[in-house]
């Protein structure tokens, strides 16, 4: 028998509905229809019977229902088992990250990581990530970037999240009154970064630049988190959007230790988004 049509029988089951289980699998219903389609066909006689928009076990269906939990049981332990020797043998895990990635999903990432990889010694170069993963000097990258620019043919990149730009301002200035800003309401104010007089690069920089009352700055959410002190952020309409990406070299097979990485990027992205969405409306005073 499929393994994948069982795995989808006990989904249904489990679920109760058809589009249960397509949620659960991330599967389209009529592609789980078609798999249990194609179960009884093997079996040779129903195994559901529809009744409302749930669906009941037949005579057969409950028989093949015990035999299936304990297969599929057995082929989720073994996968586990598999990954976990797998694990165990990854000795050393390099990640490249910019200094926002670096310091606001890395750190929760490694939590998750030490956890996952044991054995592994996970060692952090901040920096341009998808130079370092071009140069073979990490194995996974995670850099913010903006959602206009090209993904590099030479990385496998995944968007890990990803957000709208946010104006940074003093928090006393007059417009933190307003929920939402345009360019017609900042023209009055200078932006850092935002001519010649300011070479600046680090956005911690940027941030106390614009709690010293310096100017405001257009600033990615996990640039912000926490919030410094004298600063407030605000939507800005029509902003361009951020993404988080984490990247490997494309021509590389992914190891476990490399897949593993971007799992627990994305885990820890996905905390961050949550604790951004909470920030990005704070107003945080010295």
């Amino acid at each position: 028998m499929n393994l994948t049509r069982l795995q989808t029988f006990v989904e249904v089951v489990r679920r109760g509905t058809f589009a249960g289980a397509a949620d659960a699998l991330s599967f389209t219903p009529s592609a789980v229809s078609q798999q249990m389609a194609k179960l009884e066909a093997e079996i040779g006689t129903p195994l559901l019977a529809r009744e409302g928009g749930a669906v009941q076990l037949t005579e057969a269906g409950r028989l093949l229902h015990e035999h299936a939990l304990g297969i599929v049981d057995a082929v989720h332990r073994a996968r586990i088992g598999l990954i976990a020797l797998q694990a165990a043998q990854v000795k050393r895990l390099r990640i490249a990250a910019d200094s926002v990635a670096a310091a606001a999903v890395v750190p929760r990432a490694l939590r998750l990581l030490r956890r996952r990889l044991p054995g592994a010694e996970l060692m952090l170069e901040e920096t341009a990530a998808p130079e370092a993963l071009r140069a073979s000097r990490a194995d996974v990258g995670v850099w913010l970037a903006l959602a206009e620019e090209a993904h590099d043919a030479a990385l496998a990149e995944t968007v890990l999240v990803r957000g709208p730009i946010l104006v940074a301002l003093p928090s006393d200035h007059p417009l933190t009154h307003l929920a939402e800003l345009d360019d017609e309401a900042l023209a009055a104010t200078p932006r850092i970064c935002g001519d010649s007089r300011w070479r600046v690069q680090s956005l911690r920089t940027t941030l106390a630049l614009v709690a010293a009352g310096e100017g405001y700055a257009l600033v990615p959410a996990p640039a912000a988190d926490p919030l410094p002190a004298g600063v407030a952020l605000r939507p800005l309409a029509g902003a361009p959007a951020w993404e988080l990406r984490a990247g490997r070299p494309a021509h590389d097979v992914p190891s476990v230790g490399t897949l593993a990485a971007i799992e627990a990027l994305r885990a820890a992205a996905g905390r961050e988004r949550r604790s951004s969405l909470t920030t990005a409306m704070l107003v945080a005073r010295g």
